[in-house]
C-alpha cells in the first residue's frame, strides 16, 4: 500500500492507498482505525485489503491523531484516535481535532486518484466506528454507504439524506455492551457508563429516516426505511473485528470469533448498493 501524504490547517496527516489493477474509477472503502491503532494496524487485523481488490474496490486507511499530537503516539498513554463526538473536554481521551475535515479531504484526494465519488464507503472499529457515523451524518453529501463495527452512533446530526448502513457488534463485547452498562476502559480511570447498543443504533435510525423500532431475526436486526439498515449481533464475539486476525489482548476485548467474516459481509453490502 502507498502512504499518501496530506496537510490539512496546518498540521501533517495521511494515509494508506491501495487500488485495483483495472482502469478506474474504482468504488472505495475509506477504513477507520479504533484508539490506539494505526492504518498499518487495521489492514492485518482486519484481512480487508486482497478481498477489496479483488472485488474491484479501491481501499483506504487514513491515520488519526493521537490525543497529544505533539508527542509519539502510543497505545495506552497517548492514543491516535478519532473525534467522533464520544468525549468532551476534560476527558483525557478527549480530542478536539476537526477529523471531519480531514476525511473530507481524504475523499477530494481519492477522487483525484480514479475513485468513483457516488461510490465512497466507510468503515471502521470501535472508535472508528464512532467516526464513520459521524462522518456519515454530517457529510452524507460524499458517503454512499456506512458500515460501522463495534461502536457507537454518538452524533445527533442527520444526514441531509439517507445513508446506507450495516452495523456489527459481538454480543459478548466488553467495551462495547450491547444492554450498555459500567465499562473499564484499558487507558485507565474509573469505570465509564456506556449506553446501550440498541439505543444509539436507533437514535441513528430515526436521523437517517428508518424506523427506530427494528424488526429482529435472529441475531439481524432490521430497521425499515427508504435505505437499507441492518444490524448483526455477533454470538460469543468480543471486541474484535468479526473474522479478524483478533490482534486485541483479550484481556481487553475478550474473545475472537470467524462465526461471521465482516469484511466480506461488508464488502457484499457495499457492492449491492453499486
Amino acid at each position: 500500500m502507498t502512504r499518501v501524504p496530506l496537510t490539512i490547517a496546518g498540521t501533517a496527516r495521511s494515509y494508506l492507498f491501495a487500488a485495483p489493477d483495472a482502469p478506474g474509477p474504482w468504488p472505495v472503502v475509506v477504513f477507520l482505525h479504533g484508539t490506539g491503532g494505526t492504518a498499518a494496524w487495521c489492514n492485518s487485523e482486519t484481512r480487508l485489503r486482497e478481498p477489496a481488490l479483488a472485488a474491484g474496490f479501491a481501499l483506504a486507511y487514513p491515520d488519526g491523531l493521537p490525543v497529544h499530537p505533539a508527542k509519539e503516539p502510543k497505545f495506552l498513554t497517548n492514543p491516535a484516535r478519532w473525534n467522533d463526538g464520544g468525549t468532551r473536554p476534560g476527558n483525557p481521551l478527549h480530542t478536539a481535532t476537526d477529523d471531519v475535515g480531514f476525511l473530507a479531504a481524504v475523499v477530494e484526494d481519492l477522487v483525484a486518484r480514479g475513485c468513483d465519488p457516488q461510490r465512497v464507503c466507510v468503515s471502521g472499529f470501535s472508535n472508528g466506528a464512532g467516526m464513520a457515523f459521524r462522518f456519515a451524518a454530517e457529510r452524507s453529501d460524499l458517503v454512499a454507504a456506512v458500515a460501522p463495527v463495534a461502536g457507537y452512533c454518538w452524533t445527533d446530526a442527520t444526514p441531509v439524506r439517507p445513508v446506507p448502513t450495516l452495523y456489527l457488534v459481538g454480543d459478548a463485547d466488553p467495551l462495547i455492551p450491547w444492554a450498555g452498562g459500567s465499562v473499564r476502559l484499558p487507558w485507565g480511570g474509573p469505570p465509564v457508563e456506556r449506553p446501550s447498543v440498541p439505543a444509539t443504533l436507533s437514535k441513528w435510525a430515526a436521523a437517517n429516516g428508518c424506523s427506530p423500532d427494528p424488526q429482529a431475526l435472529g441475531m439481524i436486526n432490521y430497521y425499515p426505511g427508504p435505505v437499507p439498515m441492518v444490524a448483526v449481533r455477533v454470538p460469543g464475539l468480543g471486541h474484535h473485528w468479526p473474522g479478524g486476525a483478533g490482534q486485541l489482548h483479550p484481556k481487553i476485548g475478550g474473545r475472537p470469533r470467524d462465526i461471521i467474516d465482516a469484511s466480506d459481509a461488508i464488502l457484499r453490502f457495499f457492492a449491492r448498493l453499486g
